[in-house]
């Protein structure tokens, strides 16, 4: 196999832990806002987060055949280094996270530099494998990104936050 059509199994277990947290965040996020549009967005969110989860479980499957060799472990090793940046909460500050947002923009703030995270791990997923589903979901997470923007510019003047 040529590192073109690189796929791990261990990535794809961490993608999948990356987009449950997304979905217990979002879903955190909507029940402490009170801005009807922020709510809708963080619930879609939550939604599509789920349904990119059973996407990359659906992949998992398909991919259950292939053995794992060293190179696995060395790209599972520094995939797993981009996630522990934290792209979300661990599942277990979920909640507490999502009750300290003091408002709309914090709430937003805080889906932006998730949508970040998603995107650095995706493309650097993508980048090490070309794997279309990588593709497929940094498309997504970049979509992510591009309405939690555009619902901060609906709130405020300020620059989007970076970091």
């Amino acid at each position: 196999m040529t590192p073109g059509e690189y796929c791990p199994h261990e990535v794809l277990v961490i993608a999948k832990e990356m987009e449950e947290a997304g979905l217990a965040f979002y879903k955190g996020l909507a029940k402490h806002v009170s801005d009807p549009d922020a709510k809708a967005l963080f619930l879609k969110l939550a939604s599509d987060e789920l349904r990119h989860a059973r996407a990359i479980e659906k992949i998992e499957r398909q991919t259950l055949d292939r053995a794992p060799n060293e190179h696995d472990a060395l790209v599972e090793q520094y995939i797993r280094s981009l996630v522990d940046t934290k792209v979300f909460p661990a599942l277990s500050r979920v909640a507490s996270v999502a009750q300290s947002v003091t408002g709309v923009l914090d709430a937003l703030a805080l889906g932006i530099r998730a949508e970040r995270a998603s995107i650095t791990f995706y493309s650097k997923t993508w980048a090490l494998g070309r794997s279309e589903a990588a593709g497929n979901l940094l498309e997504q997470e970049r979509e992510h990104l591009g309405l939690l923007s555009e619902l901060w510019a609906k709130h405020t003047s300020d620059p989007v936050p970076e970091k």
